[in-house]
């Protein structure tokens, strides 16, 4: 995740947070093989996926609140 502009937080190595100008940001949480993004702006959360994709196989069963 390093590699895609996130750091990893102190309090869980699973945790990985990526901060924009003008207080924009990104939570990436890893589980075993999940992922769950967390972000304001859907763009940015499409962007990442797409480049997570080109990383490895992935799925997206889409949000986990309408």
């Amino acid at each position: 995740m390093v590699d895609h502009g996130f750091n990893k937080t102190k309090a869980d190595h699973c945790v990985f947070v990526k901060k924009y100008d003008g207080g924009d940001f990104l939570i990436l949480l890893l589980f075993v093989d999940d992922i769950l993004i967390v972000g304001q702006d859907p763009k940015k959360i499409e962007s990442l996926k797409k480049a997570l994709s080109k990383s490895f196989a992935t799925k997206d069963i889409g949000p986990t609140i309408d």
